[in-house]
């Protein structure tokens, strides 16, 4: 029986890992309720060139909680960008999206919005909610690939992040 983590270390090993365009190392907070979606999403950022510095949460408390915790400690690397899944339990990714950006130390933060809906209220109240962007996960394993780089590439080379002692209260 082939195990998908097998299957994924010889497709990347396949495809090459090493795509360095030239981006910088993020620090990134994945919200995701589904393990298998959380260990595709790091490999997929690992195959795109980031190696460390990703963090995942399984639920909008322990999201809000971390993210509480993180701007109490000046010591502790706070996340440059955040993906997150809008359907989580306990507490919404709409909920945790609000008060992401109605918090004035992570107001800044870009959330890319990941979901498996493609409803146009979800989609719509986001974007109200200020998400960076609206994305409807990927269903192929090629396409998060893809996907996960293009992320990558566009947050880590192309866009001009807020810096983190600045969004510091």
């Amino acid at each position: 029986m082939c195990r998908l983590s097998d299957t994924l270390s010889v497709r990347f090993m396949a495809q090459g890992s090493n795509h360095n365009t030239g981006s910088k190392q993020l620090v990134i907070l994945l919200i995701e309720n589904d393990p298998a979606a959380a260990f595709l999403t790091k490999e997929a950022l690992k195959e795109a060139g980031l190696h460390e510095s990703v963090t995942s949460v399984r639920d909008g408390e322990e999201a809000l909680a971390l993210l509480r915790s993180l701007e109490k400690q000046d010591d502790l690397a706070r996340p440059d960008v955040i993906f997150l899944d809008l359907h989580l339990p306990r507490e919404s990714g709409l909920e945790v999206l609000e008060e992401i950006k109605g918090n004035r130390t992570w107001a800044a933060t870009p959330v890319i919005v990941v979901s498996g809906s493609s409803n146009p209220q979800e989609v719509r109240r986001a974007y109200e909610l200020h998400a960076s962007c609206f994305i409807r996960k990927p269903d192929e394993l090629d396409e998060l690939l893809r996907f996960m780089r293009v992320c990558y590439e566009f947050w880590g080379s192309v866009v001009t992040l807020p810096e983190q002692a600045a969004t510091r209260g």
